[in-house]
């Protein structure tokens, strides 16, 4: 993360479902963060690298590689991104999931503003 008080936590935003990636980035916006958005795995890799991404809120059912996929990839980039999975799939291996491909924590459908303020550091929630 970012050390320099003055420079904006890079968020990206990665679902391809517009209500719920407007919804985060509004709320990250408003929280002060620089924000991207990708709709689909190609895209989220793409974006992640060139934008330098600190934080990654990533849906696990997009097109064009899954979440799953991506965050394992971004696990491998050195300084990998803070990984949160998002996912309104209640399954019962989403733990095991979620450790096997390194993902930093995962973010239940519906969520809140709150919820997702508790992944950027500078705001209290």
């Amino acid at each position: 993360m970012s050390t320099d008080p003055t420079q904006k936590l890079r968020v990206l935003v990665v679902d391809d479902e517009p209500d719920p990636r407007q919804f985060i980035i509004r709320v990250l916006k408003s929280a002060g963060c620089e924000v991207r958005a990708a709709a689909d795995g190609e895209q989220a890799l793409i974006e992640a690298i060139d934008f330098q991404a600190e934080v990654v809120f990533l849906d696990v059912g997009i097109p064009l590689q899954y979440g799953w996929l991506v965050c394992g990839k971004l696990k491998l980039v050195a300084p990998s991104p803070i990984v949160v999975l998002m996912t309104g799939l209640d399954c019962d291996d989403l733990s095991s999931f979620s450790e096997f491909v390194k993902a930093d924590d995962v973010l239940r459908k519906p969520f809140s503003a709150e919820d997702v303020l508790r992944f950027v550091p500078s705001v209290p929630v």
